[in-house]
């Protein structure tokens, strides 16, 4: 058997890693455009789904430049025309689930007083649990809500389990998702916050 010296090993494993490293470096170099415009369609598409569009993720971007227009140069407000022809603003909203964080778009209609549409998407929370956020039958509970109560003060659209807090009426609440507290509590505040006039 052949035995190497500790000089050879060593300049063999710094050459392999230089060389994967480079190889990889490269790629991931050539990969961003594709990424980038992969996120982009995702955002334009999450936007368009909250505002009642169902538009495949190829078509996103031209769909997307066409329906809405930036309000603020940092990308979190959009106006946009819904799928029923109104007008909403889109906003985005970030907050915090049970296993990392949580994000979306809010669409608003252009009084600010109703919730037209959401779609909020995670990193990490558990499938068939907090995952369900992502559900058309969660999401769907949100169209419609308001924003303010009945004396006109801003209370948002609360995510609460079923039969608490009587003091929030029915237009102003969704139920909470049975067996996800900490995710619906990331939704809660994550709405209660980043619609906050």
């Amino acid at each position: 058997m052949k035995k190497f010296s500790n000089t050879y090993i060593f300049i063999y494993i710094t050459t392999l890693v230089v060389v994967i490293a480079l190889v990889l470096t490269l790629v991931s170099t050539g990969l961003k455009p594709r990424r980038d415009l992969n996120k982009q369609a995702e955002k334009c598409q999450q936007i368009l789904r909250a505002a009642g569009h169902d538009i495949d993720r190829s078509k996103a971007v031209e769909a997307f430049s066409n329906l809405a227009e930036p309000l603020t140069n940092d990308g979190r407000q959009y106006r946009i025309i819904c799928a029923d022809g109104s007008k909403g603003i889109a906003l985005r909203l970030d907050g915090k689930g049970l296993w990392g964080p949580i994000w979306g778009y809010a669409v608003i209609s252009e009084d600010s007083a109703t919730l037209k549409g959401v779609a909020f998407d995670h990193k990490s929370e558990t499938p068939g649990l907090g995952a369900k956020i992502t559900e058309e039958t969660f999401l769907n509970a949100f169209k419609g809500k308001k924003l303010y109560d009945k004396n006109g003060n801003f209370v948002s659209v609360r995510v609460l389990k079923p039969g608490t807090s009587n003091e929030i009426a029915e237009e102003n609440r969704v139920d909470a998702i049975s067996g996800a507290t900490l995710t619906s509590k990331g939704v809660d505040k994550m709405i209660s916050e980043g619609l906050r006039p």
